[in-house]
């Protein structure tokens, strides 16, 4: 039986580092599905029909839509993938107002996809990343407490939100070093930038081939500190990987 293997980036985490005192705290900050989320999400009811759902997909632009009952709960999910499969071929000698008609025979429920998968709110975004590329889908509905949608994320919101993680948005340096995986090596990193007042935009750490070891990508800005703190760091023993430099436009 294959397993599934988690994606690396899905355990990754962004890592903020405060100086209080003389003291430098390493405090995680997990992203949850709330803050990436579309809110205010369109539905379509199960029974309402194919030609309604064409029409609202070409008005509002939409390229899938979750499906609710009569009660408002999620029952399953419509992609402009399954309208078009369900629709009428181009090389049909259907008039307009037969295939119109065909589309107003047809139900939503009867080309959604169901027992669609959901995730609640307050999910870390990690996990909701490995469940989409584990059952290789690119949404997925999104409940509150109650039970009841409340929005709805993308592989786009994803994407995005890793882009946010990585300082990619914005002119910053990564700087990756190679270290050994022991207590105290993020404080002590944490430490030397901060007493040069440069400021850890993200850090992501990744396993590498080395028993022992542990990458660490660190995305930071030295728009005012230079270049220097690259020979600091090789001074202070730390092997470097890479660095490269983000310019936004």
């Amino acid at each position: 039986m294959k397993m599934y293997k988690k994606p690396i980036w899905a355990d990754k985490f962004l890592v903020k580092l405060i100086k209080v005192e003389t003291e430098v705290i390493k405090e995680a900050c997990v992203m949850f599905v709330k803050d990436i989320m579309t809110q205010n999400v369109r539905t379509i009811n199960q029974n309402q029909t194919l030609l309604e759902l064409q029409g609202l997909m070409r008005n509002e632009n939409l390229r899938r839509i979750p499906v609710v009952n009569d009660a408002g709960q999620v029952v399953g999910i419509v992609t402009n993938t399954d309208v078009r499969q369900a629709s009428p071929s181009e090389a049909s000698t259907l008039s307009r107002y037969e295939a119109s008609y065909l589309l107003s025979r047809i139900k939503v429920k009867d080309v959604m996809t169901h027992n669609v998968k959901t995730v609640f709110d307050h999910a870390d975004l990690a996990d909701v990343a490995a469940l989409m590329y584990q059952d290789r889908i690119a949404s997925v509905p999104v409940l509150d407490e109650n039970g009841n949608l409340c929005g709805i994320v993308t592989d786009t919101d994803v994407f995005r939100a890793l882009v946010d993680i990585f300082g990619l948005s914005q002119t910053a340096t990564r700087i990756t070093l190679d270290v050994s995986d022991k207590p105290g090596v993020l404080a002590e990193l944490g430490k030397l930038f901060a007493d040069r007042g440069i400021n850890i935009i993200s850090l992501v750490t990744n396993e590498t081939k080395n028993l022992g070891n542990k990458e660490i990508t660190l995305t930071v800005d030295l728009s005012q500190a230079g270049m220097d703190i690259i020979e600091e760091l090789r001074e202070a023993g730390y092997s470097i990987v890479n660095i490269a430099t983000s310019k936004v436009k």
